[in-house]
């Protein structure tokens, strides 16, 4: 399996040390991720689509999909199977 196709979980001990953990981080990208690509769905199908709000959201979809993409290549650690 493709480590990108993992859905990462959120760290505990990053909760408890007050810490943002590589785990931590990937766990809230993705959910960020799939929020923002939720909220676009949403804005298309709606009956008057508002272009502007769409292609917003799209650059912070890019955006999120960029640090995910950087975070990986930052692991310090191969990621938990």
């Amino acid at each position: 399996m493709n480590t990108e196709d993992t859905v990462p979980e959120h760290d505990p001990l990053a909760e408890e040390m007050d810490l943002i953990t590589f785990q931590e981080a990937a766990a809230r990208l993705y959910k960020e991720t799939a929020l923002t690509t939720a909220l676009i769905e949403q804005l298309q199908a709606s009956t008057d689509p508002d272009d502007a709000e769409i292609a917003a959201q799209q650059g912070r979809l890019q955006a999120l999909e960029r640090v995910a993409s950087r975070l990986r290549r930052q692991r310090t650690q191969p990621p938990l199977r």
